[in-house]
């Protein structure tokens, strides 16, 4: 497997010789172009190798965050057979990844893990073993009412748990408050309330996310078959990685950690055994530094002119 994925570059085909001065000329009388975006920011690398046999290559205590998006042991095809594991054949294999990705958090760092009811229960008490449980987050995924199972209760959520190294985990609530609506804030102005921060800046989000899957026609949505919305990921990255910090993501799928971490200024490493999701993921981060490039000019353009 290569250590990154990199795309390769096509020959460019040579013409007629006449073209090519034509070319020539015409290259010499147009404007000198911007220099091109690089394809991906410096401080994000893609790696297409497994985290488990790779992990010691990345040094302990060098990781702001960690955002993991594993298999969830429900047998879902990504390409492999990475998700074919079950019962404490996949208990197993989670606790093994856990203890190579725990030691590369720094002291102030913290994890997000997703997962599925069925494994909740026991991932959670192992973690609490070896760190401190800040949150267990339900993200309600809006699944509409079709019909489904009929012996028991349609599950619409995952499980998302929150833990820290210490209790003096780094964590800015600001980035993530959720504003008022302006008829909720006029209902709560009161003097007691006025020049209050949860007031001018929003609330803070509660412990259940409900954010709508990404459907087949949804506009983020790529070929993976359990790709996370950024929206939730966004608010992992902004409330628990400081700006310029590293983010690391074991289970790096079509690269929306790392979207995101493109998106806010923030280093990432992230690993994914699947090349075509490699692939996807250096598409996508991409786009997000082209779009945040042309955002940033255009705000120097509108204070130039201001």
């Amino acid at each position: 497997m290569r250590d990154e994925f990199d795309e390769p570059q096509m020959p460019v085909p040579v013409g007629e010789a006449g073209a090519e001065a034509t070319a020539s000329v015409a290259a010499a009388e147009a404007p000198a172009e911007v220099p091109p975006v690089p394809a991906v920011p410096d401080g994000i690398r893609l790696l297409n190798r497994d985290f488990l046999t790779d992990a010691a290559n990345l040094p302990d205590a060098s990781i702001d965050l960690i955002v993991a998006d594993p298999p969830y042991g429900l047998g879902k095809d990504y390409g492999n057979d990475s998700d074919m594991r079950s019962g404490e054949d996949f208990l197993t294999w989670t606790y093994e990844w856990l203890d190579l990705a725990i030691p590369k958090l720094k002291a102030s760092g913290s994890l997000y893990v997703f997962c599925t009811w069925q494994y909740a229960p026991e991932i959670f008490v192992y973690l609490k073993s070896k760190m401190t449980m800040i949150n267990e987050i339900v993200w309600d995924r809006r699944v509409p009412s079709m019909g489904g199972t009929t012996r028991r209760f349609t599950s619409v959520h995952d499980n998302i748990g929150f833990f820290a190294v210490s209790k003096d985990y780094y964590f800015d609530l600001d980035p993530v408050r959720i504003p008022y609506d302006a008829a909720t804030k006029k209902a709560r102005s009161r003097k007691l309330f006025e020049g209050s921060k949860w007031l001018e800046l929003g609330y803070n989000p509660k412990d259940v996310w409900s954010v709508s899957r990404l459907h087949r026609q949804h506009a983020e949505r790529v070929d993976h078959p359990t790709q996370k919305p950024l929206e939730i990921v966004e608010r992992m990255v902004l409330a628990s990685c400081p700006p310029g910090g590293r983010v690391l993501d074991p289970f790096m799928g079509s690269g929306t950690t790392a979207v995101a971490c493109a998106r806010h200024k923030r280093e990432f490493v992230g690993y994914e055994i699947n090349e075509s999701y490699c692939a996807i993921a250096r598409e996508r981060v991409s786009a997000a530094a082209m779009a945040a490039a042309t955002h940033a000019a255009a705000a120097v353009i509108d204070a130039a002119g201001a």
